[in-house]
């Protein structure tokens, strides 16, 4: 009887693995539920700046976008808005993703004469040259989106959340998982920013016993953007991990729209999608259960908040901190059209026309 008992102990071992090792701590299961609902929340204050000077009269400026098949399009459509609101002239460069492009559209601005210039997502390891020559002709430039490098060249930048999103992913998957996530992280290491993002997802799953994060995989622009590449990686992931794949988590968000079609070809349309800044893509995807998280970053507000630090600049007054929130959106908060930050409750558009006086 008692050999019967420790061949049945035995067999229940080997067939539950994870039985040997410690499970997930139910109090951090817990905590990243109640995480995740305070993430959630799209209710909101202004914590912006609380004064701003005059506007600058008569400004020409020249925002300059990492690539307009991206994310960039939004911060870049943003700033153009707010600039056309406080009556400067503003025009979008579209850098597609090239660093030689980034350099030659600081140049042509700097000696076209204008006055200021906004950079939207470019890396400044690969804008050195452009920088140095803005900044040497006395034309400030304005570090967008791509503030986790500092740069003492920059006029200002405009702080976002970055570490916070990466945090609100990870509990995200434990919450979801009840513990047990077992993911595969897409990362784009040449943007410092989102390099921060990923980071954090890893660094967050790590108080979490029973998930594991199965690989990281690193992409380039230029493979963030190719269908053919993503398809690949996709099916190499899938048939690398096979069932032990259930969640996916993507850098930006632009790339959810090749991570699915990629996945359904795989036979697995039932890996989770999780991914960042909420584009209008995404919201659809969300709402049909396509992408189960996204960790929204305000786009347009984020744009908005480049005008004013340029006109901070204009003024000789030292730039303000920002404070730009960040919300976690899924199935049961995605529920408008457009841009995921449009479901968060608070005008900021507002906001900066009364500081600004343009009320």
């Amino acid at each position: 009887m008692l050999r019967l008992m420790a061949a049945a102990s035995i067999t229940i071992m080997l067939a539950n693995p994870l039985s040997a090792y410690a499970a997930t701590d139910i109090k951090v299961i817990d905590a990243a539920k109640e995480f995740v609902k305070t993430a959630s929340s799209t209710k909101g204050a202004w914590k912006g700046p609380s004064t701003s000077p005059k506007i600058a009269e008569g400004k020409t400026v020249t925002i300059i976008s990492c690539h307009q098949a991206s994310n960039c399009a939004m911060d870049a459509a943003g700033a153009l808005e707010a600039a056309k609101a406080v009556g400067w002239t503003a025009t979008i460069v579209d850098g597609k993703g090239d660093a030689g492009i980034y350099n030659s559209a600081i140049r042509t601005a700097v000696n076209s004469g204008v006055d200021g210039i906004i950079a939207i997502g470019l890396p400044p390891a690969l804008i050195r040259d452009g920088l140095r020559y803005a900044h040497e002709q006395g034309v400030p430039m304005i570090n967008g989106t791509e503030i986790a490098t500092k740069e003492d060249l920059f006029a200002a930048s405009v702080d976002r959340e970055l570490a916070g999103q990466g945090e609100q992913l990870g509990k995200w998957l434990i919450a979801d998982s009840q513990g047990t996530a077992k993911a595969v992280l897409l990362r784009a290491d040449e943007f410092p920013a989102v390099l921060i993002r990923q980071d954090n997802v890893a660094k967050t799953l790590e108080s979490c016993a029973d998930c594991k994060l199965l690989d990281s995989v690193n992409l380039t622009v230029a493979q963030g953007a190719n269908p053919s590449y993503i398809q690949q990686l996709v099916q190499s992931v899938v048939s690398r991990f096979g069932d032990d794949l259930q969640y996916l988590v993507v850098p930006y968000g632009t790339l959810d729209g090749l991570i699915i079609p990629a996945l359904r070809a795989a036979g697995r349309s039932d890996v989770k999608v999780v991914s960042y800044d909420g584009n209008g893509q995404q919201v659809q995807l969300c709402r049909s259960g396509q992408v189960s998280a996204v960790a929204a970053t305000m786009m347009t507000w984020s744009g908005w908040a480049n005008v004013d630090q340029l006109n901070r600049v204009f003024n000789k007054v030292e730039p303000a901190t920002q404070n730009i929130p960040g919300f976690l959106v899924t199935k049961d908060t995605c529920t408008q059209d457009g841009l995921a930050e449009k479901a968060y409750d608070l005008d900021f558009r507002n906001q900066y026309l009364t500081l600004w006086g343009k009320k």
